[in-house]
């Protein structure tokens, strides 16, 4: 094979896998903003030049060590710079990548490390650690443990050492890339970049092989489909999802570092709304639990509010409905609806889009179902949601709607050269580029997960109409089918739900069953907020859950949901729980899916409650 051109520097121009990627942007972008972390209170910015030096320093660092190419390394820490230090210093020494889930338990992290055989373990503090020293014995293949923060106890210097070791040293960084170059270049385009293990909503997780030709083609496709010009406005984005899921791996990282951007990181879940005034994104991505509690939050504040607020902010939103409508379909507005829109704009808008940071071209949301309504009312606002859809499997995205064409309630129309058809029962398959190479060791499931022509089984139900928008109904696995033979799919019935005000999560069950019940989780603003309007007694949350006024307000919400179903899809009880489903309790994962077997088994006797009510003809439905 011929070797690619390479310039002055020796660096390919067309490189043909990412660590060619990424030495060609340390010099076309040296001077660039690169990364932007909050240090002692403010935020710093590392250029392409800088990042160079440490991942460089790191790379040769791991070599004198013994990490050979191929090795695998793992990192169990939250989204911060270091996670990217270690990941791109063991991507130009030439290792395959992998993370653990900072949330993770030690036997969940112990399933992870003993399956992929990790070599170097990179964990971000004391806490973490401690998890790793919990499963040690369990973990025999991981020579070296290295902690990002220096303040934890080391119980075993000799397998336990400070990053610091790794991003030390005085060599120019002209030298080290001299020293890396013939790794950069002895890797092929289809071999193995990263191993991603998939959340588990049931069972194991698997490691998702995917490639350096998965990375590559799929960052040129989402340009190609998006379209240069688009992707010219994305400068910064803000980074908070856990880089150990695809979507964020991809998404805001690999994504950005492929077209020299800046990559701003959040402190945490907590601080986001403060961090996105600070880091000013041009684009981030989300799960829609996110925009949930977004939406929530604003439309608590006006319930609220004094009634010329709340006027204003309805005539707003009615005037930014009526103009989205417009933007969606291309048309100008008139000159009537132009002039109220400049107003709402003054009056409610700007705020809106200030709290986003200012310079928020569009948001990409992924990774479970996003409401209609909430797409359509945040574009009233002028903030663009844009929903796309995909698996670990398929490199993150497979279809995606675009700024210059999108439709809400949709997943968008596929990427090009990315192939989707429906199966005969509904079942979404995709064949293309960004499709993974294999599970990690498991040929069996490899082969049970991909059709005879090739095609990768995605296992979510879905339709697509005519002019190839693709809407995603359910999880094939997660289908409910009733005792009556009835299939029915529990996201649109969890996703009315939610649109009650005092429902913060829904869980559907009636697998088996000749009717639904739902366990509900309420909000507690919410129904603080009605329960101080009712005069409510100051109760503890226990109780004020069981209140009758409470349970009339959600009995209700239940009802509306219901008047949107035909009779076999419509929820008959329902139950309130006390808590809310939570990473930490097991019930969802770290990209906040329900585990519904967890779930399940969890209440089972509160779910087996509802059913034994209709036998003892006790009539508390919902």
């Amino acid at each position: 094979m011929r070797a690619p051109a390479a310039d002055r520097e020796g660096i390919a121009m067309e490189p043909k896998n990412f660590i060619q990627v990424l030495r060609r942007n340390f010099v076309r972008f040296a001077d660039a903003p690169a990364m932007m972390f909050k240090k002692q209170g403010r935020y710093r910015t590392i250029s392409y030049r800088d990042l160079e030096g440490i991942a460089l320093r790191v790379a040769a660092n791991l070599i004198r060590t013994d990490l050979m190419p191929r090795d695998r390394i793992a990192i169990l820490s939250q989204n911060r710079p270091e996670w990217a230090y270690a990941d791109l210093g063991a991507l130009l020494a030439g290792a395959i990548n992998s993370a653990v889930y900072a949330t993770s338990l030690p036997e969940e992290a112990a399933f992870i490390l003993r399956d992929l055989e990790a070599s170097v373990l990179f964990v971000e503090d004391a806490f973490q650690l401690k998890k790793i020293l919990e499963i040690r014995e369990r973990i025999p293949t991981v020579r070296k443990v290295y902690v990002f923060e220096e303040n934890a106890e080391n119980p075993d210097p000799s397998w336990i050492q400070p990053f610091s070791v790794l991003t030390g040293g005085e060599e120019p960084v002209q030298g080290l890339r001299q020293k890396t170059a013939g790794i950069a270049d002895a890797v092929e385009g289809g071999d193995i970049m990263c191993i991603i293990y998939t959340s588990g909503t049931t069972g194991n997780p698997k490691g998702v092989v995917l490639t350096h030709d998965n990375y590559l083609q799929t960052a040129e496709i989402i340009v190609e489909g998006m379209g240069v010009d688009v992707v010219d406005r994305l400068r910064r984005n803000i980074s908070f999802l856990p880089l150990a899921h695809a979507f964020e791996r991809f998404a805001g990282y690999y994504l950005m570092l492929y077209l020299g951007r800046c990559i701003g990181y959040a402190e945490s879940l907590e601080t986001l709304a403060q961090n996105l005034r600070e880091i000013r994104p041009h684009f981030m991505v989300a799960v829609p639990r996110v925009f949930e509690k977004i939406h929530a939050r604003m439309t608590q504040n006006v319930r609220s509010s004094p009634l010329p607020r709340k006027m204003i902010f309805h005539w707003a939103l009615k005037v930014g409905r009526e103009a989205g409508r417009c933007r969606a379909l291309h048309k100008p507005l008139p000159a009537w609806l132009r002039i109220r829109r400049r107003f709402a704009e003054v009056l409610l808008f700007r705020k809106v889009k200030e709290a986003f940071g200012g310079e928020l071209e569009f948001c990409v949301s992924g990774g479970a179902p996003l409401s209609k309504e909430i797409a359509e009312f945040f574009h009233a606002m002028d903030i663009l949601i844009l929903e796309g859809w995909g698996a670990t499997e398929a490199t993150t995205p497979s279809t995606i709607n675009n700024p210059r064409e999108y439709r809400f309630g949709t997943v968008g129309k596929p990427l090009p050269r990315v192939q989707v058809r429906t199966a005969e029962d509904g079942e979404l398959e995709v064949k293309g580029p960004n499709v993974f190479k294999e599970y990690w060791r498991n040929p069996a499931e490899t082969d049970a997960t991909f059709t005879p022509d090739g095609y990768y089984r995605t296992g979510d139900i879905g339709v697509i109409d005519d002019q190839g928008w693709v809407t995603i109904t359910d999880r094939k696995k997660q289908l409910i089918i009733t005792s009556g033979g009835k299939n029915i799919a529990p996201a649109p019935i969890e996703h009315l739900l939610l649109a009650g005000r005092h429902i913060e999560s829904a869980y559907v069950h009636g697998d088996r069953r000749h009717y639904l019940t739902a366990l509900l989780v309420l909000d507690r603003s919410a129904v603080v907020a009605t329960a101080k309007h009712l005069g409510v007694p100051d109760l503890p949350w226990q109780e004020m859950i069981r209140h009758p006024a409470i349970l009339e307000k959600v009995q209700k919400e239940v009802g509306r949901a219901n008047e949107q179903l035909p009779r076999f899809m419509q929820v008959k009880y329902f139950r309130i729980l006390p808590e809310p489903f939570t990473i930490e309790s097991g019930e969802l994962t770290p990209t906040m899916k329900l585990k519904r077997g967890v779930v399940a088994a969890r209440y089972r006797d509160l779910i087996e409650e509802m059913y034994e009510e209709e036998a003892k003809g006790i009539r508390r439905k919902a």
